[in-house]
């Protein structure tokens, strides 16, 4: 969490800057309306100004949605905007709730601030009831690539392959995931405001006051652009949580037969 900590997160100014952030969360909510869920308990991790919390509140009229941020600045501003959800600030790492408690996990570009997948993830298993869902996005590889050679790594947030990040998901006990990407690419002709905004959302440390251009980067209309590479998953907690074992070396193995039952039901096989 080191460079989470390095953000001066602004609500007033991220809801300006985070124009990627908003665009990701249109494409994860056009991918719940055609998965036919009836969630009771919803956790948006990560929740920032509240914009997708309350969304969810309207699109799930009868769930309860937690908002929940490790910045306390958003926190506020979610709780003073808020309509009918609950605020929470806690690390979506070690969340102050039951086990099987949660039926849908919604986070967006939350992964890209959180060093230790693993952990997130196990803490996310955790909380899942049986069959829950996990809807989430991620910053791929390709993020800000015509400006990575004068950034230092502990400049940016963390990156992680679409491979990687669905292995991972398997590797601690979800089942059916699904992944894929969209690029976004936005332009600028003011060199102050890319840099003012990036720093508002958050995709670059406030102790950087300045950013290598490089000059290849320009486009013929003299715009600098900057790509987004935006990982999209969902998966499934497994339906049998009792039986899902840890092993020492941390993987999670689920046995056969709960995931040929699992498609058993899903392709109505008896």
């Amino acid at each position: 969490m080191s460079f989470f900590n390095n953000i001066v997160w602004s609500p007033i100014d991220y809801a300006e800057a985070s124009v990627v952030a908003h665009e990701a969360s249109e494409e994860m909510f056009s991918r719940l309306s055609w998965m036919t869920l009836k969630p009771q308990i919803i956790l948006e991790a990560g929740c920032g100004t509240g914009e997708a919390s309350a969304r969810l509140q309207t699109y799930y009229p009868n769930s309860r949605v937690l908002a929940v941020d490790l910045a306390e600045s958003m926190i506020q501003y979610a709780h003073a905007y808020s309509s009918g959800f609950s605020c929470l600030c806690a690390n979506a790492e070690k969340l102050p709730l039951p086990n099987q408690s949660i039926d849908l996990i919604f986070a967006n570009l939350l992964l890209p601030w959180h060093a230790n997948l693993p952990i997130l993830f196990q803490e996310w298993r955790r909380v899942l009831s049986p069959e829950g869902v996990v809807m989430m996005s991620a910053l791929g590889p390709d993020t800000l690539k015509e400006y990575r050679m004068g950034l230092h790594n502990d400049a940016m947030p963390s990156l992680v392959d679409m491979h990687d990040l669905g292995d991972l998901l398997l590797q601690h006990g979800f089942v059916d995931p699904v992944l894929d990407v969209n690029y976004y690419t936005l332009t600028y002709k003011d060199t102050t405001r890319l840099l003012k905004e990036l720093q508002a959302s958050g995709m670059l440390c406030a102790k950087y006051t300045s950013i290598d251009l490089n000059d290849a980067a320009l486009t013929e209309e003299g715009t600098w652009p900057v790509t987004y590479e935006v990982v999209f998953a969902h998966a499934f907690a497994p339906a049998d949580m009792d039986t899902v074992a840890t092993a020492a070396d941390g993987v999670v193995r689920i046995p056969l037969a709960n995931l040929r039952r699992r498609l058993s039901v899903k392709d109505g096989i008896k």
